[in-house]
């Protein structure tokens, strides 16, 4: 038999399923057993020469389970014949092969018992199609999330790529301000501005997922709910959470509608998105994309973003733990589920 190589990745609760089907290859049979085969009527089934110490199952065409056991040495798996039927499957964790055996073959010797035997056409296993099945779930539930995930924002690709050119273009006019020459070192919250109200709409959907974790499908789904809303938190959580995904258009989606409205996360949620999209497609950012993020991470800091503060505190927690003290402070004074 020759080896089968999946066509298709399997995600990894579906590669969890493959190796509880491979333990469950080897529970012992009950009743529908078949009976041991005597000493000198043992027959096989060669399978191919790597295929040693591999689980299977030796079952009827319907899948009745005979016996479970694991190929020897040689690669052969013991098989016997049940009375009245002449169909049946071997089935290892990845691949079941369907046999027709009739009667008269299991008197013949092993070497003519291989040559009576008809073939049917392999196909996956039942834990296999499970798994891909699973794994297809899985993956339109992903792209049905990424659809959904900057759907409410209400901007195309055009609309978004004008309004972060005009941000960026706005960008050097604002470095020449006092505001801008300023250090971390000498951030003060007292004089940072303070980041827009948040809407009470919207609010409990926010909370429910801080609660759900946002991770989770029904996280997002909550902070989906209240980024519709015109929640401004769940809009940047939502960013942030595109960007784990690889999800750039989202990403820079959700930042042209903060930056619409003006909100300082804008700034902060374009920061991430330029930095990991340069990250990604070079290896690591260049350093004037990095120096471009972090100008754009101390503005949305300074206007009262508590995420970009948080972040910058991750970033000068080592070279300037005072001012990233100060920063995590800000950020958790106004905003303190910040760490949540």
């Amino acid at each position: 038999m020759a080896a089968h190589r999946p066509h298709r990745r399997i995600a990894p609760s579906a590669l969890l399923a493959l190796a509880l089907a491979a333990l469950a290859l080897l529970v012992p049979v009950g009743s529908a057993a078949a009976a041991e085969p005597t000493a000198g009527q043992t027959r096989y089934l060669q399978l191919d020469p790597h295929w040693t110490d591999e689980p299977y199952q030796w079952q009827l065409d319907d899948g009745t389970v005979l016996s479970r056991s694991v190929s020897d040495a040689q690669a052969r798996a013991v098989v016997a014949a049940h009375p009245g039927q002449e169909r049946y499957a071997l089935e290892t964790v990845v691949m079941r092969y369907p046999v027709r055996i009739a009667a008269a073959c299991w008197k013949r010797p092993q070497a003519e018992f291989e040559r009576c035997i008809e073939w049917g056409k392999a196909g996956p296993s039942r834990a296999r199609a499970q798994a891909e099945a699973e794994s297809e779930r899985e993956l339109e539930q992903a792209l049905q999330r990424r659809r959904e995930r900057a759907a409410w924002t209400g901007l195309d690709a055009q609309a978004v790529a004008q309004r972060l050119r005009r941000t960026l273009a706005a960008q050097g006019p604002w470095e020449k301000t006092p505001p801008a020459q300023r250090t971390p070192a000498e951030f003060d919250c007292a004089k940072a501005g303070v980041a827009p109200p948040l809407p009470d709409a919207g609010q409990r959907h926010f909370q429910a997922a801080l609660e759900a974790d946002p991770r989770t499908p029904a996280g997002e789904a909550e902070l989906v709910a209240a980024a519709r809303a015109g929640h401004w938190r769940a809009a940047a959580a939502l960013a942030k959470l595109a960007l784990y995904d690889d999800d750039w258009e989202s990403a820079q989606a959700i930042a042209a509608w903060l930056l619409e409205r003006d909100v300082p996360a804008g700034y902060n949620a374009l920061a991430r998105s330029l930095g990991a999209a340069n990250a990604y497609e070079h290896g690591s950012a260049a350093p004037a994309e990095r120096e471009q993020s972090a100008r754009l991470r101390w503005r949305a800091a300074q206007a009262g973003d508590p995420g970009a503060q948080m972040d910058l505190a991750d970033e000068l927690s080592e070279s300037e733990p005072d001012a990233a003290e100060r920063l995590r402070a800000c950020a958790r004074s106004r905003f303190p589920d910040i760490d949540r």
